[in-house]
């Protein structure tokens, strides 16, 4: 039982480490990223600004994201 078992688990290995291993790549991906012709930037980073108010004669800032529409400061803080 126990021979069995290893030889099983040894054709599972040998079918394992000689099965060819295939990379999906094209020619297209690869051409389009080096010609400059036609580049569009695109920006995927966090879009942030300051909000200012004025209170009791102070102004003040707080850091607010556009691309979330959140607070990025837990406060307000002096300007």
């Amino acid at each position: 039982m126990k021979r069995k078992l290893l030889i099983t688990l040894s054709a599972l290995f040998l079918i394992m480490a000689l099965s060819p291993i295939t990379a999906l790549a094209s020619d297209e991906i690869l051409s389009t990223q080096t010609t400059t012709d036609n580049i569009e930037i695109q920006q995927f980073g966090n879009i942030t600004g300051y909000i200012y108010k004025i209170y009791n004669g102070k102004q003040w800032k707080r850091l607010w994201s556009y691309t979330y529409n959140r607070w990025e400061d837990p406060k307000w803080t002096l300007a």
